[in-house]
This record gives C-alpha cells, structure tokens and sequence, in this order.
C-alpha cells in the first residue's frame, strides 16, 4: 500500500528567522503577539515561523514548482519508465499544477546522470517547493538521507510516494554491484599494468 507523505512548509527557529530578516528574536515575538507575523507551536510548546513566512516578508517568489524524478537503468526498461513517470503526473497533479519532469535512465550509482545534475541546480531555487519520486531508490541508490537534508536546507521537501523498495530493487541493485567491481577491477588492472610497464622501461 502507498504510503505518501505530505509536502509541508520548513518551520525556522526564532533564532533562525531573526537572522534571514535581521532583526531580533524579541521583534519576532512582538511581530507574532500582533498578528503581523504568523508562527505555530511545537508539541514542546516552542514557537516556530514557518519559511513562507519569511519569504513573504522579504518579498520572495512563492514557492510552488514540485520537481518530478524519474529513473531506470537500463534502455531494456524504458516502457516502466513510461509508467513510472505516468504515476508521477497522476500524483503531483494532487499536491500542485506547477511541476517540472526529470528523468534518467543509467545506474542508482552513477551520481553524474544528466537529469539529476539539472534537479540539483533547482534545489536552491527560491520557486522550489518539493521534489516528488516514486520510490527512494529512484533518485538515489545510497546516501538518500544526506540528499533528503540538503533539499531540507533550501526548504525543499522530498515527497516519496512507496516507502518500500521498487519491485526492480534487488535486479537493479545487482546489476550495479557487477557493474561496479567491474569497474574498480579494471582501474586496478589499469594500474598495475601501468606499474609493470614503467619497471620494464627502468629494467
């Protein structure tokens, strides 16, 4: 069963708000005490400014664009990849008509796909609200939270519609082992063929 988690607004500490406007953290009580500036309560009863808050204070864009990510690896799954992006756009269109579509096709270990590269140059951008994927996996093989943290940095949600690995999982994730050691095995013979002729050329 899908499980989609919902693309919220990133809340900033008094502290944290105060420094993006320059002002105190005082002033931000008096801004919230007065209906000037809107803030929510933790559960620990802590008073947190939500980012579009301050956005709209600085007269920034509004956020709304979602970037779509879709991936497969090899061109033998282009038609999933069809059907990948086809569950994407019926989700996103729930959350915002606003969008953008990136899709690869190449390994969960290549860090150097061209669609990836492009939906990380978005990140910062002040339109940006989220990035939706169909699975984890899709978008990174590893390292998933560290990317997870840096969107949360520029108040970018990462919204994963399947907590649960892809059914292509243990296939892809397979393939990009071999592809690996194969790939380090031919560096490693690369050198020590190297090695073998620079003493040859000394002998």
């Amino acid at each position: 069963m899908k499980n989609s988690k919902n693309i919220t607004t990133s809340l900033l500490r008094l502290s944290e708000a105060a420094e993006k406007l320059g002002t105190t953290t005082q002033t931000l009580r008096n801004w919230t005490n007065s209906g000037r500036l809107k803030s929510v309560r933790t559960e620990g009863n802590q008073r947190r400014i939500p980012l579009s808050e301050i956005e709209r204070l600085q007269g920034s864009p509004k956020r709304t664009k979602i970037l779509v990510y879709a991936r497969v690896s090899t061109q033998k799954q282009k038609d999933n990849l069809d059907r990948q992006v086809g569950r994407l756009l019926e989700h996103v269109i729930t959350i915002s008509k606003d969008f953008e579509l990136y899709k690869d096709i190449g390994s969960g270990l290549n860090d150097n796909r061209k669609s990836f590269k492009k939906l990380l140059n978005r990140i910062s951008d002040p339109d940006v609200l989220g990035i939706l994927i169909e699975y984890k996996d899709r978008i990174s093989r590893y390292g998933f939270s560290t990317l997870e943290t840096y969107c949360n940095n520029f108040g970018v949600f990462v919204n994963v519609m399947n907590q649960m690995d892809s059914q292509d999982f243990e296939q892809e994730f397979s393939k990009d082992i071999v592809s690996l050691i194969a790939s380090y095995s031919a560096r490693l013979y690369g050198r020590r063929g190297g090695r073998a002729k620079k003493n040859e050329s000394f002998s």
